[in-house]
């Protein structure tokens, strides 16, 4: 041993503050290094949609984004540890906070591959809300699985720890730190200009590329760019979040008189795909199109149950969730609901208040809301829905006409069945693994077992339908069956499942079955939206003379079809959608929209439709005080 040199210390309690500090940059870069690794995967580096400049920023962006957010992570274990006599709670703090980083990557890296969004405030809202046991259901040996990547996480963490201590010097030059810290501090820098820089310029093969990197919070800086000469693209045209402001819904007092006053059910099946609407699937309610107007291209207000049943409840787009929840506005529809005279039985299997539907569309009648006993299973909570709403419609007074809401649950993922319920097709898998579900995985199991679920849901509707005959109220009842919102199996072969994914046909489009008594069965062929149902109810059933334009931005379902070409708005967690035909105009969080064909594949010609876009902008500004 070369006397000069101080023997290793057998423990960190010795170490000196730059030995420290030289640590914890070294621990820093090999934790961006494995954020990298676990992100890359969702990230197209081979086929990138922006062409060799999207690659060329990424590679740029990425390492400095990620070097970011690990010297954030590093932050409190320095505070904790650089300045007390002893390393270790340097070593702890830093071994726990970047397991923690690591296992929420590799959550979000899941979350993205499945629905293309990050983790996010709505997540968190679901998990301390208590919705998220009813949203994604793990079976014990996925939670077996959790735990073990957990345990091999932080076990790893610990070991590179150690390994970090063992291959510093005893005195590492601080200019190396320094340096270090340098090349990181300019990766960071430049990734931030670059994206200033091509933000200016309206660079799509750039700004289309923020979507990729978890939490992004991308610099832009239009007017120092145009300053400092750059040519600024104004991208006016983009469709962004419109400010909250003071609602004016409606913007005229209603004037609604019924002499009439039919009856109405409506039933909602969470997840239910266009397509489960057959003979085999849905007998009962298939035998009630039968008798009924079925629109056969009817889309949802959005790809997930917060604005799909928001666009259903209000006849509004799923924008306006925020404001209305902000001012606790209620739908008019139940204002006029109760003016005249009807009784309410609203019912859940899930929760009403988690997404917040007591404080949105049920506000001004939460007292009336009813959820199914959380003990009971998911099956069992329908059944529950469905034999309290039958006991309901039973005894209500001769002459007093109700309006039934039921939210059934059972079509949700992992798709519920009562205990030996037959499978309707096999092979049918026993439960949803989600954490195998990826671009190879044959769905055909799952895919079964989901029509078998719905076929449950349909046999509660069949017994619903039945308790109209029963009590003689079966002319007099318009009757609603529907789904909040659609539910994909990888159909588009992009790795998309569920929902909360993509605006495709296979997360939006829904049966509608309306059964109005008097009305002649059709199928109709136009395009319809979830906006649509309450001014085609209000004008029709509750004798409200006022224009739609009045309360909602959907249709009359009973009219003649607009010859003009339609345009739907729609929304998800993370983005907003225009469809117009078979094409999906895509806006991100940033303003920043992609042109998708039906194949969900971006379009030669990337322009927005500005028609498309004003009409879209009328929608989302027509209840809101100038």
């Amino acid at each position: 041993m070369n006397p000069s040199m101080p023997a290793r210390p057998s423990s960190p309690t010795s170490f000196p503050q730059w030995q420290r500090l030289a640590w914890a940059s070294l621990m820093t870069a090999v934790g961006a290094v494995l954020a990298i690794g676990i992100s890359a995967a969702n990230i197209p580096w081979m086929s990138n949609p922006g062409g060799m400049l999207g690659k060329l920023y990424l590679t740029l962006a990425v390492p400095g984004h990620f070097l970011a957010f690990g010297a954030l992570v590093m932050l409190p274990a320095l505070l904790a540890g650089l300045w007390t006599r002893s390393a270790r709670p340097l070593t702890i703090t830093a071994v726990v906070m970047q397991g923690l980083w690591l296992c929420l990557l590799l959550v979000d890296a899941k979350v993205f591959a499945l629905y293309r969004f990050h983790l996010n405030a709505m997540v968190l809202n679901m998990v301390f809300g208590g919705a998220m046991q009813d949203q994604v259901s793990l079976s014990w040996s996925n939670w077996l699985q959790v735990a073990g990547v957990v345990a091999a996480v932080f076990a790893a963490q610990a070991l590179l720890a150690w390994g970090c201590w063992r291959l510093l010097p005893m005195r590492p030059r601080r200019a190396w730190v320094l340096a270090g810290w340098t090349a990181a501090a300019v990766l960071m820098t430049a990734g931030q200009i670059a994206t200033a820089y091509y933000d200016a310029r309206g660079e799509r093969a750039v700004i289309s590329q923020w979507a990729y990197l978890p939490w992004a919070q991308p610099i832009t800086a239009k007017r120092q760019m145009r300053a400092m000469g750059v040519p600024v693209v104004d991208r006016a045209a983009a469709l962004t979040d419109p400010k909250l402001s003071e609602l004016a819904y409606p913007s005229a007092p209603l004037r609604c008189q019924s002499h009439r006053r039919p009856n109405v059910l409506v039933v909602v099946l969470e997840s239910l795909r266009a397509d489960a609407l057959d003979p085999q699937t849905m007998p009962g309610t298939w035998a009630l199109a039968r008798q009924s107007q079925v629109f056969d291209r009817h889309y949802s207000t959005g790809n997930a149950t917060r604005f799909g049943l928001f666009g259903l409840l209000y006849g509004l787009p799923g924008g306006y969730w925020q404001p209305m929840l902000a001012e606790q506005r209620g739908s008019v529809l139940f204002d006029v609901l109760k003016q005249q005279g009807y009784a309410m039985y609203l019912h859940g299997s899930a929760p009403l208040y988690s997404p917040e539907f007591d404080r949105t569309a049920f506000a001004d009648v939460r007292e009336l809301l009813q959820t199914a006993p959380a003990a009971l299973s998911v099956a069992e909570r329908d059944r529950h829905v469905v034999d309290t709403l039958r006991a309901e419609i039973t005894a209500t007074p001769s002459g007093t006409p109700w309006f039934g809401f039921a939210f059934l649950d059972a079509t949700h993922a992992p798709y519920h069945l009562p205990k030996g319920y037959p499978a309707l097709d096999t092979p049918m898998a026993q439960d949803i693994n989600f954490l195998a579900l990826d671009q190879d995985h044959d769905a055909t199991p799952e895919r079964n077992r989901y029509r078998t679920a719905v076929h449950y849901a349909d046999s509660l509707v069949s017994q619903l339908l039945q308790s109209l005959r029963e009590a003689g109220v079966e002319d007099n009842t318009i009757v609603l069956v529907t789904g909040d919102h659609a539910e994909e199996f990888n159909d588009l072969g992009l790795n998309y499942w569920g929902h909360n994914g993509n605006f495709s046909d296979f997360q939006l489009q829904v049966p509608f079955v309306l059964h109005w008594p008097g009305m002649t069965a059709s199928r109709q062929a136009r395009i319809s939206s979830h906006e649509d149902w309450v001014p085609t109810l209000m004008r029709h059933a509750l004798g409200c003379e006022n224009p739609l334009e009045d309360f909602s931005t959907g249709q009359d379902l009973l009219a003649p079809a607009p010859m003009a070409p339609r345009s739907l708005l729609v929304e998800s967690w993370s983005q907003r959608g225009i469809r117009q035909g078979p094409d999906t105009y895509v806006f991100d969080k940033f303003g920043n929209s992609t042109a998708l064909g039906p194949d969900y594949l971006p379009l030669p010609v990337q322009q927005p439709d500005s028609a498309g876009l004003r009409e879209a902008w009328d929608e989302l500004t027509r209840f809101r005080r100038r």
